[in-house]
């Protein structure tokens, strides 16, 4: 019979006023049915928390509206550029984030922790497209998505005719004078001072556990003691470079392939023996969405979206196949271009978190001797 059926029964039966209590009753049953229908209809959402700056609008542009645009799932962003582990499962609270991105260090760290979820790679990816990511991108707790890396920056109008070519070369003060930029902490600069004195890539970490090993190390750092100049953020080696005041600094090598506005000194890359690190998404524990952030991960990681972000950014995709997708006139300025990659050396996350406190104590302390 249905509601209106039943109301004018109710009408014939019980006069003028059970109608207008009947109607009322069916206003208020239907407004009931459609807010149910608009609470079914929100289509579903995750949170990710990303970085900000021409990085985290790359992923926008690249990966998360595209992804919505496939999916139907909206991505709402978190930018965050602290420490993201206390935010993560802190005094027993869901996390804000489905899925987040962070480098080796933190993901480890949280992984064994607890804090972000295991992730079946073959079931995510596909059994087939596990070699095809470079060795040491894929994580128990993460995948890997783009290589960044440290090189050589040096003031190309100063040495137009003879550029560095080695780490070497970047130690070397009566060959190439003038101040050199270093970063702040230890983490690089002691592999490649290392690297500077000769030792293979492959052997950095075995020598850096050594007595031996780290009195060669600092032993070349000291060689600095009279000409480095340090900094600690990410455009550091530009502006050092830029303003005249150095004329080789370590940097990040995107930094100054990524088109930018306004004037700057000619600047050239030296990437022998470049140090390099991998942006990782993982997803947190009990951060809800499981299968949406399962999904997304699939998405960002497969090897067209690599391309398409490792070209905007200047980072290396984690994938081989997402080369063969850049065009080569990108491709040679990638850190994973063969040319480049050979003689690379993968930071040890691991390495760090065991030994890191003691030797940034003697770093630091080697730091207040120079002058």
């Amino acid at each position: 019979m249905g509601i209106s059926g039943a109301a004018l029964i109710l009408r014939s039966e019980h006069g003028p006023d059970a109608l207008s209590y009947d109607m009322r009753t069916l206003f208020l049953i239907s407004l009931i049915c459609f807010w149910a229908n608009v609470a079914v209809a929100q289509p579903p959402q995750i949170t990710i928390a990303t970085w900000s700056g021409p990085y985290g609008t790359a992923q926008e542009v690249e990966v998360f509206k595209p992804f919505t645009r496939e999916t139907g799932i909206t991505v709402r962003i978190a930018r965050n550029d602290g420490d993201i582990l206390p935010l993560i499962k802190s005094s027993g609270k869901t996390p804000p984030w489905q899925v987040v991105d962070l480098e080796h260090a933190p993901l480890t760290r949280g992984c064994a922790e607890g804090r972000f979820e295991k992730l079946d790679h073959a079931a995510l990816l596909g059994k087939a497209a596990l070699p095809d990511f470079i060795p040491g991108t894929l994580h128990p707790c993460g995948i890997g998505q783009l290589i960044w890396s440290q090189v050589v920056a040096y003031d190309a109008t100063q040495l137009s005719t003879s550029p560095p070519s080695s780490l070497a070369d970047f130690f070397d003060v009566a060959r190439y004078p003038g101040k050199r930029g270093l970063y702040s902490r230890a983490e690089g600069n002691l592999e490649i001072a290392l690297m500077a004195d000769g030792a293979p890539p492959e052997d950095v970490y075995q020598l850096l556990r050594t007595t031996e090993g780290l009195e060669r190390a600092f032993s070349k750092l000291i060689t600095l003691s009279e000409d480095a100049v340090f900094w600690s953020q990410g455009d550091g080696p530009e502006r050092l470079l830029n303003e005249g005041k150095v004329v080789m600094s370590t940097a990040y090598a995107g930094r100054f392939q990524r088109p930018r506005s306004g004037a700057r000194r000619p600047v050239g890359l030296m990437w022998t023996n470049q140090v390099w690190r991998t942006s990782y998404w993982a997803i947190p524990s009990d951060g809800g969405e499981l299968a949406y952030a399962q999904r997304f991960i699939s998405f960002a990681t497969d090897a067209e979206r690599l391309a398409r972000l490792a070209v905007r950014l200047r980072f290396g995709p984690a994938r081989k196949s997402a080369m063969d997708l850049i065009p080569a006139t990108a491709r040679e300025d990638l850190p994973t271009a063969r040319s480049q990659f050979h003689d690379a050396l993968r930071v040890d996350a691991g390495f760090w978190s065991e030994m890191g406190p003691s030797l940034e104590e003697r770093f630091q302390a080697w730091r207040q001797t120079v002058r």
